[in-house]
């Protein structure tokens, strides 16, 4: 192997004592050998990691602030290159909104974080105006950007003087303000990044009742008065909510229903009144109206939040209310899901992560191979994990659906966050495979007997196709009460159909590219709980033997060992997960 050495253009400093040996491509990443201060090392690094491994650097941020002048930042630090790399085409960049030119120090010689000689201090400024009209992405971290020996390498700008890392206010806005038909905001992240945030203004945020509510002036207020009598009062108020407030068919409601009936003063849900369901519900007594001022005042008032959804979905999704924000953090929070944990990687970018500031207090699972996997990939603690079964579970009947239901197939396929910059939308997997598994289904059955439920990003596109008298417009719980057959790739639907009674097929042709971006999924080979399809021609040959004229042979996709399977990742049928829900809640005196 030693003589497949790279020859990266590295020299020996001798008085310093930094050599490197050994740079070698394996594959994705780079096999490094060197020496650092007297001492031999090894590592597998990234190819784009490997890089900052030959430098040492010093990095952080004396002040950062925005207005509408733009974004101001003092920087201090500079590159410690004791190896002579070469150091070229240095870049500030946000995101991939923009970036210019940066004048990085470079030395050999250590750089005293105490001392801040003035020669390593960096101004740096971005126009307000430049940053929002580029605004491709919502989350931009702001980062350093380079090539050292002509490889491309970057790293965040570092704030860890400006935040507590005990602080659990970290994650409310350094700054926040409305520009441009825009929601800007300044902020943190979980590991001390710098990160601007830009998302186009929602419809309600142009209301004049909107921003007298959200103003800093009333919620400072109310958010005072409401930690006040918190801290005073031994009475207990959970607010419920599902889906951005525009649902009551996820379970949420049902809880709410059920905890009315020991605590009928106690406990709230909350609505759009634009919301499909808003109209069966408004005279339930303490049900309150999204933005009234009510609503307003349980946000501050409230003890607990209970909900399908983060304490996001009660608002905005990444809210200019700083003292929303900051009492999400004094509040408990249950969440008690709208899907089983046992398909998708959930990794550091999860906003449940334990530390995160969505965590919840307590989380709900179904079965212990769940609670592992949960307690492995958020960091929850297993007394913070509540085995009782989703409450959904005890909205809908047990295996309903037979041989004798319907013969209806449903095409569901998860939406990938890396298509989004996709400019021609027939180009995405998400079309390819939606448009290709419904040409096999036809082939077989009738279009009245295929539904396709699209994610809300097709932006219509395949409205305008021959697919569009097959796109589901109902709600999501509707089409899989009739789901024979249900045809995913990476969805945790999968596990609400297969608990009705249909079969599942899983198409995954884009198996290593998925995992590649979003983490390998949860479930084992022999544990999917339906046949598995990675190309076109293997997809054709499954459905061709289950079905024939027309009907759905249900034997042949739900067989008696994906039963099995499914029976270990969901151990509840008998209907009562809601009242198993209110009777942890209230053991932890939550209620």
């Amino acid at each position: 192997m030693l003589r497949q050495t790279v020859d990266t253009h590295l020299n020996t400093d001798e008085k310093n004592h930094y050599t490197l040996f050994f740079w070698q491509p394996m594959g994705e990443n780079i096999l490094m050998v060197y020496s650092k201060s007297s001492t031999v090392k090894c590592a597998l690094a990234t190819a784009s990691g490997a890089p900052l491994r030959l430098v040492d650097r010093v990095n952080e941020t004396l002040s950062a602030s925005l207005s509408r002048g733009g974004l101001d930042i003092q920087w201090f630090g500079g590159i410690i290159n004791r190896m002579n790399s070469e150091i070229s085409d240095v870049y500030i960049q946000i995101g991939s909104r923009m970036r210019q030119p940066f004048d990085i120090p470079i030395t050999s010689e250590n750089i005293s974080l105490k001392k801040k000689d003035p020669k390593y201090i960096r101004n740096i400024h971005f126009d307000l105006s430049e940053l929002i009209k580029n605004h491709g992405e919502i989350n931009s971290r702001i980062c350093i950007s380079l090539k050292i020996n002509g490889q491309m390498t970057e790293f965040p700008v570092k704030t860890f003087s400006l935040i507590d890392e005990k602080n659990r206010y970290s994650h409310v806005p350094i700054t926040c303000f409305y520009a441009d038909d825009h929601a800007v905001q300044l902020r943190f992240s979980t590991k001390g990044n710098l990160v601007f945030v830009c998302r186009p203004m929602e419809k309600v945020e142009y209301s004049r009742w909107f921003r007298f509510w959200e103003s800093p002036l009333v919620s400072g207020f109310l958010y005072r008065i409401g930690r006040f009598i918190k801290s005073h009062s031994s009475r207990k108020v959970a607010v419920f909510y599902e889906k951005f407030c525009e649902k009551a068919e996820e379970g949420a409601y049902d809880i709410f229903l059920e905890a009315r009936k020991d605590h009928p003063g106690n406990v709230y849900f909350l609505i759009n009144q634009h919301a499909p369901d808003y109209l069966k519900i408004k005279h339930t007594p303490h049900v309150v109206r999204q933005y009234s001022i009510k609503y307003y005042w349980l946000l501050f008032r409230a003890t607990t939040y209970i909900a399908t959804e983060t304490p996001g979905h009660m608002n905005l999704l990444r809210s200019n209310n700083k003292y929303f924000r900051k009492t999400i953090r004094d509040n408990q929070f249950v969440f008690l899901q709208h899907g089983i944990t046992y398909m998708k990687f959930h990794g550091k970018n999860s906003p449940f992560v334990a530390g995160k500031e969505m965590e919840p207090s307590y989380i709900i699972v179904n079965s212990d191979k769940e609670q592992q996997v949960i307690h492995n990939m958020l960091g929850i603690h297993n007394s913070h994990i509540l085995k009782t079964g989703m409450a959904i579970f005890s909205k809908i009947p047990y295996k309903h659906l037979t041989q004798d239901s319907d013969d209806i197939a449903v095409i569901m396929l998860t939406w990938k966050p890396y298509e989004e910059m996709e400019e021609d939308f027939t180009k995405t997997s998400y079309y390819k495979n939606t448009v290709g598994i419904y040409e096999i289904l036809r082939r077989y059955l009738s279009a009245d007997q295929i539904k396709i439920v699209i994610h809300p990003k097709t932006n219509g596109h395949l409205e305008n196709t021959p697919l569009a008298s097959s796109i589901w417009t109902r709600p999501i719980s509707e089409v899989l009460s009739i789901a024979k057959l249900l045809i995913t790739d990476y969805s945790s639907v999968c596990y609400n159909s297969f608990y009705q009674g249909g079969g599942v097929v899983f198409f995954q042709e884009d198996l290593d590219l998925y995992e590649s971006e979003n983490g390998k999924l949860i479930p084992a080979d022999d544990e999917y709980i339906g046949q598995r399809a990675f190309s076109f021609e293997k997809l054709e040959t499954i459905l061709e033997d289950g079905l024939d004229h027309g009907r759905i042979l249900l034997d042949h996709f739900r067989t008696p060992e994906f039963e099995r399977r499914y029976q270990t990742i969901n151990e509840f049928s008998d209907g009562r997960n809601i009242e198993k829900i209110c009777d942890s809640l209230r053991e932890l005196k939550v209620l």
